[in-house]
């Protein structure tokens, strides 16, 4: 996802804020109000060892990650934080109909080698993307499927949300995690958050939007600025109608599934979903054209 927020936690305190590049690919801004600079430190080298932590369990390109050395076996003993990933994938894809898919990078590699695929082609990655994936045994995970998966929309989030919790501790009484536009706020005061407009993300260029947050997570996806990168795992085919999709959320985990999501269903599908699983959200269609529900609308700041 984009780096797609511009954050600041209001003065109270020590305000420490930090900027590390190349963590999970992406940028790593992190703020923290603390009672000194010894304990923001602390706070920053907690953050930054669960993240390191969780990449060598979530991520997809690392060999030597859990996730990795699995899919090569086929078969494996996973660890709970594995198993649990495994299982809340499996629910995201029965609660959004298929549009969210750890299988769907198939599709990428498809268009990617040729951007006109056969009939043929497009039909059999559609047939292999329905399942099953995998099965879980107990602590047993069994690999069902040649695709590579791989749980970015999911894990990144999770991460963020993890990083978030570790961050926070003696003296440190707020943390802003932004993990390359998955963020994650735990506070006693709300922070405002900036949504970069999908069609002007210069970084001086005005927000689409501005929220007040407390204790959630918001991210955004989309592909009008960084290329062809969603696909639709139902129909395998790039997505066209949404733009960019930012939700709001509990936690950044949910955000990141349901923003990847909501740029694959339709516009009234996903703001449907969003009213049941309790979630802002805006919509921009490629015409310019937006959506958003109740909840967004509440934390909009006009």
């Amino acid at each position: 996802m984009p780096l797609a927020f511009h954050t600041w936690l209001k003065p109270r305190l020590q305000h420490h804020r930090v900027r590390h590049e190349g963590v999970l690919g992406t940028a790593l801004e992190l703020q923290l109000l603390a009672d000194n600079p010894r304990s923001a430190r602390t706070g920053e080298a907690a953050a930054l060892a669960e993240i390191e932590r969780l990449e060598g369990i979530f991520s997809s390109f690392l060999p030597t990650s859990e996730l990795s050395r699995w899919q090569a076996q086929g078969r494996a003993v996973v660890s709970l934080e594995l198993r649990n990933l495994l299982r809340e994938a499996e629910s995201w894809m029965a609660h959004t109909y298929g549009a969210f898919n750890p299988a769907v990078a198939a599709v990428q590699a498809l268009y990617r080698q040729n951007p006109r695929p056969s009939e043929a082609e497009r039909s059999a990655l559609q047939t292999a993307l329905q399942g099953p994936l995998w099965r879980l045994e107990g602590r047993v995970a069994h690999k069902l499927t040649p695709l590579p998966l791989t749980f970015n929309a999911l894990a990144k989030g999770q991460i963020a949300d993890r990083a978030a919790q570790a961050a926070l501790g003696a003296g440190r009484q707020a943390v802003l995690v932004n993990l390359g536009g998955d963020l994650r706020h735990i506070g006693p005061q709300g922070v405002r958050v900036a949504v970069t407009h999908p069609f002007h993300p210069a970084d001086n260029a005005p927000p689409l939007a501005w929220l007040e947050i407390c204790n959630q997570g918001v991210a955004t996806s989309g592909h009008t600025w960084r290329g062809q990168h969603l696909f639709d795992p139902r129909s395998a085919r790039p997505v066209a109608q949404i733009a960019q999709a930012t939700v709001v959320a509990p936690s950044a985990a949910v955000a990141d599934v349901l923003s990847t999501t909501f740029c694959v269903l339709e516009p009234m599908l996903s703001l449907a979903l969003a009213e049941v699983f309790g979630v802002g959200c805006l919509l921009v269609e490629a015409s310019g054209q937006t959506h958003s529900n109740p909840r967004f609308e509440q934390q909009r700041i006009r």
